[in-house]
């Protein structure tokens, strides 16, 4: 019997692309983790640095001027060289992806990044619009390399940004700006919740549709290349 949760529209995901979507997340947190202590280690790095360095100009100035240094200046120094450390160790903080970081994005980043943004979001989306950010997220996989080589100027273009950041930031932050208290509330023949779910699982077709019209002109040289190496090399007769 089908889910009555399911809208007629809407077929239920195949699980074994759920199932290779949640692995590619997987490897996607991963390789984000790593990528965050990368950069605390180059703020760690950076601290040590001005230390090292405030340490050495001290010590410099205490051997070259007559007399040394006077002991309240080591103590200053002591802690600038403490305050150095913290403001380096923490700021600047790790970059989170923005609405303004899509908009700004080149056309071959911007499904990266619209992947990173939307994870980012994760945690403020309902438990039922998971399976369909995590779609979202292999839909965006396909789509980044044809993007790499798609013309910025090219009515494609113009269609995939829209949607990537237009269509699904509104639909995203239009559902966190409600209360929580109000989105489990029906209005308008549904709630917020389920909208928003059935908003992205559109959106991961669409992402869907446009990869297979990008993708369409080279199906169709390969088709003909296919046809015509058919009657030249096995139809043909040998003579």
């Amino acid at each position: 019997m089908a889910n009555a949760n399911l809208p007629a529209t809407r077929r239920p995901v195949p699980l074994a692309l759920l199932k290779e979507a949640r692995r590619q997340r997987a490897f996607r947190l991963r390789r984000a983790r790593q990528k965050r202590w990368q950069w605390r280690m180059r703020r760690l790095r950076r601290a040590v640095a001005a230390v090292v360095a405030i340490a050495v100009a001290t010590i410099a100035a205490g051997l070259i001027l007559p007399g040394g240094l006077p002991d309240n200046f080591f103590l200053l120094a002591m802690l600038t060289a403490f305050v150095a450390f913290c403001l380096l160790a923490i700021y600047p903080a790790s970059p989170k992806p923005r609405v303004e970081d899509l908009e700004q994005a080149d056309l071959g980043e911007l499904a990266a990044t619209t992947e990173l943004w939307l994870e980012s979001r994760r945690n403020a989306l309902p438990p039922p619009a998971l399976d369909a950010v995590d779609m979202i997220g292999v839909r965006l996989e396909q789509l980044a390399p044809q993007l790499e080589t798609l013309d910025p100027m090219a009515p494609a273009s113009r269609e995939v940004r829209k949607l990537l950041t237009e269509h699904l930031p509104g639909l995203v932050n239009s559902y966190t700006r409600i209360p929580s208290s109000l989105r489990g509330q029906e209005h308008a023949g549904s709630t917020p919740a389920a909208q928003v779910t059935e908003g992205l699982h559109v959106i991961a077709k669409e992402i869907e549709a446009m990869s297979l019209d990008l993708s369409r002109n080279d199906l169709d040289a390969l088709a003909v290349r296919g046809r015509f190496l058919e009657t030249k090399y096995i139809a043909a007769p040998k003579g």
